[in-house]
């Protein structure tokens, strides 16, 4: 069988291939400059070069991005943190996990965050340990990281972060489970409803209304009926409608 080409497709298969090596070569003579940038003494000039870089989606991006989260200032080490973990690359998860450890809270919290963009088994079990920590904030990023990575591996683990004694470790926690999307977090959830911090319950109600699950309008009416509250009772309203608004018209009225 014999394949004809024409010379018209010959033109533009040349005129692809010129593009994209006209594209690889801007990419490359940028990642140059902003590389020249990040070695800079000004530490916004390193914070520029990295807002840069992270929009190049570029393997030797990272490459340039990982050595900038041991940067001697402060916030140029949570930029990269965070442009990393939007690169989505596996080979900054290692990296990350040592910036867990460091004795700067904001470190911390930025490699918390980042490695919730990243997902994967190594990520998820480094926050998981972090849930142990002494420390309100870790425990508080850590648990709020897990919910946005989304993986379902992680719903035991964010469970028991409900009965922290720290308010803002349980809200986070009634956040998480929302995301997570799991519905054998109703129950649990269900039961934050009447945790003595108004935090709590706002992030609870929520909670409930992105799950889904018409078991929880009983308890949400109840928690209105007594709630003083404005931004639980507001939540709380919002999680009813959508609930309602998700439920079949037969059981909409059962609920009226």
């Amino acid at each position: 069988m014999r394949i004809k080409i024409s010379i018209r497709s010959l033109f533009c298969v040349a005129v692809m291939a010129s593009a994209c090596f006209t594209i690889n070569a801007q990419e490359k003579s940028n990642l140059n400059k902003y590389a020249a940038q990040l070695k800079d003494k000004d530490p916004e000039v390193r914070r520029s070069a990295i807002e840069e870089i992270g929009k190049i989606d570029n393997p030797a991006a990272v490459d340039l991005l990982i050595p900038l989260i041991e940067d001697p200032d402060q916030n140029v080490r949570a930029d990269a943190a965070l442009a990393l973990g939007e690169a989505g690359s596996a080979k900054a998860v290692d990296p990350l996990i040592k910036l867990l450890k460091s004795k700067q809270a904001r470190d911390r919290r930025s490699a918390s965050l980042a490695l919730g963009m990243l997902g994967g088994d190594q990520a998820r079990e480094a926050l998981i340990a972090t849930l142990e920590s002494p420390l309100n904030e870790d425990r508080e990023s850590a648990v709020a990281a897990l919910g946005n990575m989304g993986d379902p591996k992680a719903f035991d683990a964010i469970i028991r972060m409900l009965r922290d004694t720290h308010t803002f470790v349980r809200s986070s926690a009634t956040v998480a489970l929302g995301r997570l999307g799991d519905k054998r977090a109703v129950d649990p959830l269900i039961g934050m409803l009447s945790d003595p911090d108004p935090t709590v319950r706002t992030g609870a109600s929520l909670s409930l209304g992105e799950l889904g699950d018409k078991r929880a309008v009983d308890s949400l009416e109840k928690l209105l009926s007594t709630e003083k509250n404005e931004n639980v009772k507001q939540q709380a309203e919002l999680a009813i409608k959508q609930l309602r608004n998700s439920l079949p018209n037969r059981t909409k009225e059962e609920h009226r």
